[in-house]
């Protein structure tokens, strides 16, 4: 798991060079009604939400984590399936929903029943190279797909970010090591709860995820200003131990730099709060 997380910025560019040269992705004529959806389960599904956040304006992707695509989808929409093993049950399902409906779709799996029935079907599948788990498969499943409807002609050419995302993350690989040990002896025995602005919905999440699946240890991760109005109140009566992880953009509204302010002002007394600063 180590070196796979050491080896995470080089897959970027490998799974662009695999999709970019891949024969059977061809344009696809969408309406101003279509839609993209995003059939996946964990690990899988997590690209999406990152692809929403960082592509504001663009089209979006609805993330389906069910068995069946919303009762609207049908031949004006494109469907997405990912599922790393290619035998997740709620994907495999959507997935045959979707061709039934008559969805233009794409397969993404590292083998599996999905590619079997893809192949079956006619329907384009991309091979996401092979990881030690698939939630250590982010960077291929995130080019993958950034690729792919590029491709489509969905979006324009991602080569350029993929380079720049690829040097910048090789760059800050040794800080990044040393600040992650440093927080992880400071959060021995306190359950992580993940804050930060709306626009890093998908990295909050992931950053709670890790900590279920990596840590095996509950997490939960909320967005601002939306927690303010609800879930802080719930800190008034503590049922357990929490520590509280705020993830802070240079980008962000500066209402919401001081709204995480106050929050620590007034919650650092009864917990820790770590504030975390991104680059790039």
């Amino acid at each position: 798991m180590y070196q796979s997380i050491r080896n995470f910025p080089q897959q970027f560019l490998e799974t662009w060079n695999l999709v970019s040269r891949h024969p059977g992705l061809a344009p696809w004529k969408k309406s101003p009604e279509s839609r993209i959806y995003y059939a996946a389960m964990g690990g899988s599904s997590l690209p999406a939400d990152l692809l929403n956040d960082y592509w504001d304006g663009a089209p979006r992707l609805e993330v389906v984590r069910d068995y069946r695509l919303p009762k609207s989808a049908g031949p004006q929409d494109l469907l997405i399936a990912a599922s790393f093993s290619g035998n997740t049950e709620e994907t495999l399902a959507a997935f045959e929903d979707g061709l039934e409906r008559g969805c233009r779709s794409v397969a993404m799996s590292n083998a599996g029943a999905l590619r079997k029935l893809a192949e079956q079907k006619g329907v384009p599948w991309i091979a996401i190279p092979d990881c030690i788990q698939p939630r250590s498969a982010a960077g291929y499943f995130f080019a993958a797909v950034l690729t792919c409807l590029h491709r489509l002609e969905v979006l324009p050419s991602p080569l350029s970010t993929l380079e720049k995302l690829t040097s910048f993350l090789v760059t800050i690989q040794e800080e990044a090591e040393a600040q992650g040990k440093k927080l992880a002896e400071a959060l021995q025995g306190f359950v992580p709860i993940v804050y930060g602005p709306t626009e890093f919905y998908a990295v909050c999440r992931i950053w709670k995820i890790k900590f279920n699946e990596n840590a095996k240890i509950q997490s939960f991760f909320n967005v601002l200003p939306e927690l303010n109005h609800n879930e802080m109140v719930g800190f008034t009566k503590l049922l357990m131990k929490p520590a509280l992880l705020m993830l802070e953009s240079r980008f962000m509204n500066p209402r919401l730099r001081r709204r995480m302010d106050v929050m620590q002002e007034l919650l650092e007394g009864e917990m820790p709060v770590h504030r975390l600063r991104f680059k790039g």
